[in-house]
């Protein structure tokens, strides 16, 4: 799979360098430095799935700005233009706002205009008291649909007795 910057450009309201085939950087007009892409899931569905994440660069940390929420979506938006693309997440506990992160994503699924063509299913994880948020977005005419929701589903139920998780 390669994403292009280039259609990503034509609408993203900061301008998106690519770093590789699935990798973005941006600044914003804060100065604040973005780094979003995707990973090739290695364990819960293969090759079939990519992880996505948002990461700061910038030591910084940064203001609202509406724009970079724009620029999310023109990558996303690249990325669910091709054909069989699944995309997981798991909001990083690290400084204990996962929540918020969560909260995030439905945010963007919901204010998506072209949400009627995707399919977004959450969960949540409870690891003995310490809960993870993931989800899961796929195109409605995604080829393996039925499969893959049930896959998710079923990891989820069995995902809390697989690994063992300790907070920080």
């Amino acid at each position: 799979m390669r994403l292009s910057a280039d259609r990503i450009n034509r609408k993203s309201p900061y301008w998106v360098i690519q770093l590789d085939e699935l990798t973005f950087r941006f600044v914003t007009k804060n100065g604040i430095l973005y780094r979003v892409g995707f990973y090739q899931d290695r364990f819960f569905l293969g090759s079939r799935a990519y992880h996505f994440f948002i990461a700061n660069d910038s030591e910084a940390s940064a203001p609202k700005d509406g724009d970079v929420f724009r620029v999310i979506t023109c990558v996303l938006e690249e990325f669910f233009r091709q054909d069989a693309s699944v995309m997981l997440y798991i909001c990083d506990p690290h400084d204990h706002r996962e929540a918020i992160r969560d909260s995030l994503y439905k945010r963007w699924f919901n204010g998506y205009t072209h949400k009627r063509r995707l399919t977004l299913e959450t969960a949540e994880i409870n690891f003995d008291n310490y809960i993870v948020y993931t989800g899961m977005i796929l195109r409605n005419d995604h080829p393996e649909y039925d499969e893959l929701l049930t896959a998710y589903r079923e990891f989820v139920q069995r995902a809390s007795s697989l690994y063992q998780i300790q907070p920080k």
